[in-house]
C-alpha cells in the first residue's frame, strides 16, 4: 500500500490494479467465494493467517513525513482510540482528520460514496444492481463536480487537503483494509468531489430522493374523494407539541354519504396498484447490507433525531467550575445502526477563521472534512431531521411520447444510458431528464419528475465548516441560513448562556403552499428560487428558557409556507420531551442525559387503556396472566416489560384491521388484503396519520368506517387482542414475552449481512434495548440513537457522549467496540478524552 506521495498538487494516487469481483448468476453464488475468504479470516485470528489480516491495522505510534502539509501535526488517541489532532491550520488539520478517517473508516466511506453514484455493483458484486439503478438516474456524480467547481478557494483548499490525507493514510497501512482482501478488491484513491458525494448520501438517507411519499400520496388522492383525503394526510397531529404552541385544525371524520368500508358497491378502486418501485417494499435484506438503510427493516423506525436546549435561567453551575449558570445542549440523532457506527468521534485543536487555537469537540462523518455537531467552546450545535417537503412531484403533459409541455413551450425529455458493472457482466439502464429533475415514475402512460433540492448543485457547498467559528447563537444561525447542507433543525447554544433553533439548508420558495401530490407545471412553474437566509425561521431566546425537536411540527403559519410538511412525527416523542423539560427549573448534563434515556411510553398508555377496559368488560378475551400483565400501573418500553409488549404487539394488530398494513411485519401480503388497503387496492406503504386516524376511529366508532368483516369496533378489538396473545404465545410462555426479547440489537456490518457467517466476528453484540418509536429513547433493533451528546460550550470537560460502537472498523483492533457497552447501558461517559496512549507525528518535507 506504500506509495510515492511527492505531488502535492494533487490527491496522491494509488497505483491502480483491477478489481477483483465475483463472477456470479445469483448473489448466493456470488457469496460463496467471499464466504471462503470469510472463513480463512475467521480461522486465520488464531492462526498463520493472522498477520494478513493484523496488517491492514494502522500503526498508531509513528512518525513520517510528507509534502501536504504546512507545519507539523499530531494525532493522539486515548484508551478508546479517540483521536486528537494538533494542527497550526485549518487545511492541515483537513490532512491529519483524513489520514486518521482512512486508516480506521476507510471501506465505510467507499461505499458512502459509491451509494449516491450507482457503483456499489462494481465492488460487491451481482447484489448491488438494484440499488445502483435506483441512484444512476439522479446523475449525482456529475452534480459533485459541478458542487467542487462552485466552491470558493478555501473550502477547495480544505477538500483537497482532507483528500490527500485520505489517500496518504491508506498507504501507510502496511496492507489494504480487511474488506477489500475479503472482496478480493483493492481501493480507489480518494477525490475532493468524493466529500461531496458522501453528504449527498446523507441526504437520501433523510429525504425520498424520488419523491416516494408524494406518489404514494397522489396515488391515494386519485382513489378517495378529497375530504377523504384530507382526513387521512393532514399536517398536524392531537400529539403536537410545536415551540409557539400553535394548534393545526382538525378534519372531521367524513360521512357515509362521502365515503364508506362498507358499501360494497362504491366504485373506490376494485383494482391491485403492485409495490413495485418503492424502496420502502422493494429492498431485501442482502441489497440492504451495502446501503446506510438497514433500519428500514423496521418499519415504524424513521430516521429523525431528538435535540433540545435549556438556557441559563435553567442551567446548573458546573461543579468545579464556579458558579456560573450555563446554556446545555442535548442531541441524539436516530438513524440506521451498522457497523462501523456511523460517526468518527474527534478533537481538533486548530485555527479557525476568527481565533488561532479553537478546540473542536464532537462528532466528523468518515469521508468529510469538517466536524458535523458538537462545540467549539463558544457555542454548541445539534442536528435533528426537519422532515420538511423540498421537492415537489411532477406530472409532466405529455405532448408526444417523449415530448412534454412547459411554460416555454415544448421540451424533449433526455434520455441516457448508464451501464452498471459487476464482476464480468453488465447491465444497461436508460433514464429520462426533464427541465425539472429525472422521470422517477412512470404509471398507466403518465410520467412523474421530481424538482428537488437534491438534485440542484446550487443547493450545495461546503459553508458548514464556518460554522466552526461561530462566536454566538446569533451567528451560528446565520452560518446554518447560509450552509449548503440537509435541511436540519439546528439546535444551538452559547457561552453566554443564549439557546436558539433554525433551519439549515435551501428553503424552496413556492407560489401556493407546498403539495403533497404531484401537479402539473406546464403553464406555471410552482418554484421562484429560494428564500433568502433573512428569510429562514428561528426562534431565539423563548421566555421560557427551553427549546425542543423531535422531527414534529416545529411552528404554524408561515413555517408551514417556507418548510413544508413531509409527513413530521406525530408528536408524541416531542410533547414527552417538552414536558419533561417543564418538570424542573435546574437541569445538569445528567438530567439532560435522562431525558434521552427516558423509556415511559405515555402515548401507548392511550392503548394499554383501551386494552384494559376491553378485557374489564370480558375477561375471559384472554388468559389471567395476560390479564395482570396489562393491569401494570407502569407502562415502559424497558427490556423485562411483558406489558408493554403487550400493548405495542395490540396496536400492531389493531392497525392491520384498520389499514391493511401491518406495521410488525412490514406490510405483508395477507394484511394487505384487509383494511383501508384492501379496500383502495394499494399495496404501497401510504404516509397518512395513521396514529390520529386510528385514535379518533376507535373513540368515534364511525360504524361506515369500519372494516368487513366487523360487525362492531369492539368485535375488531376483541379479535386484536385475542390474536395479541395467540401471537406472543405461539413459541413461548407470556412471561417471557419481554420487549427486550423483541427489541435485541442487530447493529451488523455489511460483509455479515451478506455473509451471516461472520457475524460474531463483525456485529456489535446482540443485546437487549429499552426503548421505541413514540418516547424520547428512540431504539429498534437496527435503529436508533447513532450518537449521544449533552455538552454545554467551556464546559466540555463535563460533557458526556455515547455511540455504539468504536474509532476503528477493524474488527481486531481493540478500538472496535468501545464505547458499545456505555451506549447500551445508558451510562455517561466522558464527552473529552482521556489521557494519550498513542501518537502519530506527521512533519513537513
Amino acid at each position: 500500500m506504500k506509495q510515492d506521495s511527492s505531488n502535492a498538487a494533487d490527491p496522491v494516487h494509488l497505483e491502480p490494479k483491477p478489481v477483483k469481483h465475483h463472477k456470479p448468476k445469483r448473489f448466493r453464488r456470488a457469496a460463496k467465494r467471499t464466504a471462503m475468504a470469510s472463513c480463512l479470516l475467521a480461522l486465520g485470528i488464531t492462526g498463520a493467517g493472522t498477520w494478513k489480516f493484523r496488517s491492514s491495522l494502522p500503526n498508531l505510534n509513528t512518525k513520517h513525513t510528507t509534502a501536504h502539509i504546512e507545519q507539523s501535526v499530531t494525532i493522539d488517541r486515548d484508551h478508546l482510540g479517540i483521536p486528537t489532532i494538533h494542527a497550526k491550520s485549518r487545511s492541515d488539520a483537513a490532512f491529519a482528520l483524513g489520514f486518521a478517517h482512512a486508516q480506521d473508516r476507510f471501506f465505510q466511506m467507499d461505499l458512502l460514496r459509491r451509494v449516491p453514484t450507482g457503483r456499489l455493483a462494481e465492488l460487491v458484486g451481482k447484489a448491488a444492481v438494484g440499488a445502483d439503478k435506483r441512484f444512476r438516474k439522479h446523475r449525482f456524480a456529475q452534480m459533485a463536480e459541478k458542487v467542487f467547481e462552485n466552491a470558493n478557494n478555501e473550502h477547495r483548499l480544505i477538500l483537497e487537503a482532507y483528500s490527500r490525507g485520505v489517500n496518504e493514510g491508506l498507504q501507510k497501512l502496511d496492507d489494504e483494509p480487511f474488506e477489500y482482501q475479503v472482496l478480493q478488491a483493492t481501493p480507489e484513491p480518494w477525490k475532493p468531489t468524493d466529500s461531496f458525494l458522501v453528504m449527498v448520501t446523507m441526504l437520501c438517507d433523510l429525504q425520498p430522493m424520488d419523491a416516494t411519499p408524494e406518489q404514494a400520496l397522489t396515488l391515494l388522492s386519485e382513489k378517495v374523494p378529497p375530504e377523504v383525503f384530507d382526513y387521512l394526510v393532514r399536517a398536524g397531529s392531537r400529539w403536537d407539541a410545536a415551540l409557539d404552541d400553535s394548534k393545526v385544525q382538525m378534519p372531521s371524520i367524513p360521512g357515509p354519504d362521502i365515503f364508506s368500508m362498507r358499501d360494497s358497491t362504491a366504485n373506490q378502486s376494485p383494482q391491485v396498484v403492485s409495490d413495485a418501485g418503492d424502496p420502502d417494499q422493494a429492498y431485501d435484506p442482502v441489497e440492504l447490507a451495502w446501503l446506510n438503510w438497514s433500519h428500514m427493516l423496521d418499519v415504524e423506525f424513521k430516521v429523525g433525531s431528538n435535540n433540545w436546549a435549556v438556557s441559563s435561567k435553567l442551567g446548573k453551575p458546573a461543579e468545579g467550575f464556579g458558579g456560573t449558570q450555563r446554556a446545555i445542549l442535548a442531541s441524539d440523532m436516530h438513524l440506521g445502526l451498522r457497523v462501523p457506527t456511523v460517526w468518527y468521534r474527534a478533537v481538533m485543536l486548530t485555527p479557525t477563521k476568527n481565533h488561532p487555537n479553537r478546540t473542536l469537540v464532537g462528532v466528523t462523518l468518515p469521508g468529510a472534512p469538517v466536524m458535523v455537531e458538537g462545540s467549539n467552546g463558544s457555542v454548541a450545535w445539534g442536528f435533528t431531521n426537519s422532515t420538511g417537503d423540498f421537492g415537489d412531484l411532477i406530472e409532466l403533459k405529455m405532448i408526444q411520447a417523449d415530448q412534454y409541455a412547459t411554460p416555454d413551450g415544448p421540451r424533449t425529455l433526455e434520455s441516457f444510458t448508464e451501464k452498471i458493472s459487476y464482476g464480468s457482466g453488465a447491465e444497461d439502464y436508460t433514464y429520462q431528464w426533464s427541465i425539472w429533475g429525472p422521470v422517477v415514475e412512470t404509471r398507466d402512460d403518465r410520467k412523474f419528475v421530481h424538482k428537488w433540492i437534491g438534485n440542484d448543485p446550487d443547493a450545495f457547498d461546503l459553508n458548514i465548516l464556518n460554522m466552526e467559528s461561530a462566536r454566538s447563537v446569533q451567528e451560528l444561525a446565520d452560518m446554518a441560513n447560509r450552509a449548503g447542507m440537509p435541511n436540519q433543525n439546528v439546535m444551538m447554544v452559547d457561552d453566554q448562556g443564549n439557546i436558539g433553533w433554525t433551519i439549515s439548508g435551501r428553503l424552496p420558495k413556492r407560489i401556493g403552499p407546498p403539495q403533497w401530490i404531484a401537479k402539473d407545471w406546464s403553464n406555471q412553474e410552482a418554484w421562484t428560487g429560494y428564500y433568502p437566509p433573512e428569510e429562514h425561521p428561528r426562534v431565539m431566546n423563548p421566555q421560557s428558557g427551553r427549546l425542543w425537536t423531535a422531527n414534529n411540527r416545529i411552528m404554524g403559519g408561515e413555517f408551514l409556507q417556507s418548510v413544508g410538511d413531509g409527513r413530521f412525527d406525530p408528536g408524541a416523542r416531542a410533547t414527552q420531551i417538552r414536558d419533561r423539560l417543564f418538570e424542573k427549573e435546574q437541569f445538569d448534563e445528567k438530567d439532560l442525559l435522562a431525558i434521552q434515556l427516558d423509556d415511559e411510553a405515555r402515548m401507548m398508555k392511550l392503548w394499554q387503556k383501551w386494552l384494559q377496559e376491553l378485557l374489564a368488560k370480558d375477561p375471559t378475551i384472554a388468559s389471567e396472566e395476560f390479564l395482570e400483565a396489562v393491569n401494570q400501573p407502569e407502562l415502559r418500553a424497558s427490556t423485562d416489560s411483558v406489558a408493554y409488549r403487550i400493548v405495542h404487539e395490540f396496536r400492531n394488530q389493531v392497525f392491520s384491521r384498520i389499514f391493511g398494513f401491518d406495521i410488525s411485519r412490514r406490510g405483508n401480503s395477507e394484511s394487505k388484503k384487509r383494511g383501508l388497503a384492501g379496500k383502495l387496492g394499494i399495496q404501497k406503504s401510504v404516509p397518512i396519520s395513521y396514529e390520529d386516524v386510528a385514535e379518533e376511529l376507535i373513540e368515534q366508532k364511525p360504524m361506515h368506517w369500519l372494516a368487513e368483516p366487523y360487525e362492531s369496533w369492539e368485535a375488531l378489538l376483541v379479535d386484536a387482542a385475542k390474536e395479541t396473545q395467540a401471537e406472543l404465545t405461539k413459541d413461548q410462555p407470556l412471561a417471557q414475552a419481554t420487549w427486550g426479547k423483541r427489541n435485541r440489537a442487530a447493529i451488523k456490518h455489511p460483509l455479515s449481512m451478506a455473509v451471516p457467517a461472520l457475524a460474531s466476528m463483525l456485529d456489535m453484540p446482540e443485546v437487549q434495548l429499552p426503548g421505541d418509536s413514540h418516547l424520547p429513547r428512540v431504539q429498534s433493533p437496527s435503529g436508533g440513537a447513532s450518537q449521544r451528546l449533552v455538552v454545554s460550550p467551556g464546559f466540555e470537560a463535563v460533557g458526556i457522549y455515547h455511540q455504539p460502537g468504536g474509532a476503528s472498523g477493524h474488527p481486531l483492533s481493540e478500538y472496535y467496540r468501545a464505547g458499545f457497552e456505555d451506549w447500551a447501558n445508558g451510562k455517561a461517559s466522558s464527552l473529552m478524552p482521556g489521557p494519550t496512549v498513542h501518537s502519530i507525528q506527521i512533519t513537513p518535507k
